[in-house]
């Protein structure tokens, strides 16, 4: 146990290689609790600031970053498992870049905004989501491929 995960912590930040599903649901959970950490750090920090609002939405839109970097490898080796090229991982990005806080920072009037592209985000969601089913639900490419041959 103690090797597999030091392993697993060794790999989390490399984008090479492939990644099964129970190690993308490993690095999902583990990242899951980083984001509730760091979320209620910011709301016990945020609280007691001046600028309240600003600040939350800066801090919000950094931790999402943080975490997104740390995602990325897993996704790219997860796809890689598949035998799809990590470039599809610009989903996971642009899903982030349109999230409601970051279009704050760029003072965007968000209501109106919003309300305008609508049904565009949420076919945009609705096609995240299935990327994220396939990558939780599909079984890796068996034996080897161009990534690799079949993680333990």
């Amino acid at each position: 146990m103690g090797a597999a995960l030091t392993n697993f912590l060794k790999n989390l930040l490399s984008p090479k290689g492939r990644l099964n599903r129970i190690g993308f649901f490993h690095s999902f959970i583990l990242i899951l609790c980083l984001f509730i950490l760091l979320s209620i750090l910011n709301r016990e920090y945020i609280s007691n600031a001046d600028g309240a609002l600003i600040a939350y939405l800066y801090v919000k839109s950094l931790q999402s970053m943080l975490l997104l970097a740390l995602w990325t490898p897993s996704i790219i080796k997860r796809l890689h498992d598949l035998d799809i090229r990590g470039n599809w991982v610009w989903l996971a990005w642009a899903a982030l870049l349109l999230d409601a806080h970051n279009l704050m920072l760029l003072n965007i009037r968000i209501g109106t905004f919003l309300q305008t592209i609508q049904p565009a985000l949420f076919l945009f969601y609705a096609v995240v989501l299935v990327f994220y089913l396939v990558l939780f639900l599909m079984p890796g490419s068996s034996g080897v491929n161009n990534w690799g041959r079949v993680p333990e």
